[in-house]
């Protein structure tokens, strides 16, 4: 999870991605994002795409019992999912490590060593993006873009 106010809690998942994990991951790890960086959810948009296990009763039900706003999404944006920007960042970042990590563990460590280091100028550039990101989409008649 990002937020203009910087990165929130990363999450290791092992196996697969169920409803289940998922709304115990918002529960705990989004949540609690929102507490350790001192925000209230009531005043932000929660933004996810429509990945099948974003979109389950189960899940919206959650949303709807914490009353979290969730921003509707286009589905298929990655241009303007300045998420994918984040990770990309990311990956640059322990492909510099060295060594490069080969085990698992190694990686997760190196993982949240660079996530909660990535500074929050990068993250107010990638907000700052944004407007430019939509126009860019709707001039391509929501075809790709740059980004």
């Amino acid at each position: 999870m990002i937020t203009a106010s910087g990165v929130g809690h990363i999450v290791h998942i092992e196996g697969n991605m169920n409803k289940e994990l998922y709304t115990g991951i918002l529960e705990d790890d989004v949540l609690g994002s929102f507490h350790d960086l001192g925000l209230d959810y009531h005043h932000f948009y929660f933004q996810h795409d429509n990945n099948p296990k974003h979109t389950l009763k189960l899940v919206q039900q959650w949303f709807t019992n914490k009353n979290m706003d969730v921003l509707p999404w286009p589905p298929n944006s990655p241009d303007i999912n300045i998420i994918e920007n984040l990770w990309d960042h990311l990956a640059h970042r322990i492909q510099a490590r060295s060594p490069c990590p080969t085990l698992e563990e190694d990686l997760w460590v190196l993982l949240q060593e660079e996530w909660y280091q990535i500074d929050t100028s990068f993250i107010t550039n990638l907000y700052d993006s944004l407007p430019q990101r939509v126009f860019d989409i709707y001039k391509a008649k929501g075809g790709n873009t740059r980004y």
